[in-house]
């Protein structure tokens, strides 16, 4: 019998991603969910979902849902990760998880619980390839413009450009958690409005063996860089990097190892260094 599937999303890209992984060959499309009832509608009919819920509370609490896929914008993602944890749902989710410093106590929480290990992290731009190729490096020099659209220039929607965009350098630091890491911040500009971080260039020394340059800038610094051996724009791939896990994922009834645990330790290291 096929699991069920909800969305709390109820937009393009969540059925995106339901018809390029074939979700619905391996999972009912049970249920979505919107704060606009008409919306819900809308899409469960067009979508041939089972029902749809005006409340993303309701649609959770909805104990037929097995899993949930939660495309929510990440200042309000995480919260209702929380509630669908604790109530014994799996997620599948996107980068980033946490967007705030009281999402840390909640997530240690589910770290500690081994809830954690029903959250699946989607992995679209392969996080591991920066911390693969740093292997044999003495120094690494990690610049990245980010761009945006004409349509997110307004300060309010503006992604931060370190815990938003980053995932493959939090990977890393991760992976180095065990080594002595020390963070020397040189410059960094936070928007007044929103506090998140514009742009940014600090200096990660591991072990004193590993120096890690950083430099990451929104499109509101227009200044040229020189080339750097990692300078590129932030594009999201279309390659899902992890699918055979998604398939492992949505196949089992046992908790599963995601990648996702990776997120919390050095979102908590940069927060101390960088408010402390």
């Amino acid at each position: 019998m096929k699991s069920n599937l909800a969305v709390l999303s109820s937009d393009q890209k969540s059925i995106d991603f339901i018809k390029k992984n074939k979700l619905s060959n391996k999972l009912n499309l049970f249920a979505n969910s919107s704060r606009n009832t008409e919306v819900a509608q809308a899409f469960c009919e067009s979508h041939k979902f089972n029902k749809y819920y005006g409340s993303y509370e309701d649609l959770i609490n909805d104990k037929e849902v097995d899993f949930i896929l939660n495309f929510l914008p990440s200042g309000i993602k995480f919260e209702y990760i929380y509630l669908c944890l604790k109530n014994n749902i799996k997620i599948i989710t996107d980068y980033p998880i946490i967007s705030s410093s009281n999402d840390l106590d909640y997530f240690k929480e589910l770290v500690d619980s081994k809830l954690i290990n029903n959250l699946f992290l989607i992995n679209e731009i392969n996080f591991k390839k920066l911390y693969e190729e740093s292997i044999n490096q003495n120094t690494i020099t990690y610049t990245k413009n980010f761009q945006y659209s004409n349509d997110l220039k307004n300060s309010l929607v503006t992604k931060d450009v370190l815990f938003d965009l980053c995932p493959d350098l939090f990977y890393l630091i991760y992976m180095y958690r065990s080594e002595k890491i020390s963070i020397f911040i040189e410059d960094i500009s936070i928007d007044k409005i929103t506090n998140k971080i514009s742009n940014i260039k600090c200096e990660i020394k591991i072990n004193e063996q590993l120096n890690i340059k950083i430099m990451l800038k929104s499109n509101s610094f227009n200044t040229v860089s020189v080339i750097k051996s990692k300078e590129g724009i932030f594009e999201t791939n279309k390659t899902l990097y992890n699918s055979k896990d998604l398939n492992s994922f949505v196949n089992s009834k046992n908790s599963f190892e995601n990648l996702s645990i990776f997120t919390y330790y050095p979102y908590k290291l940069f927060q101390e260094v960088l408010y402390e």
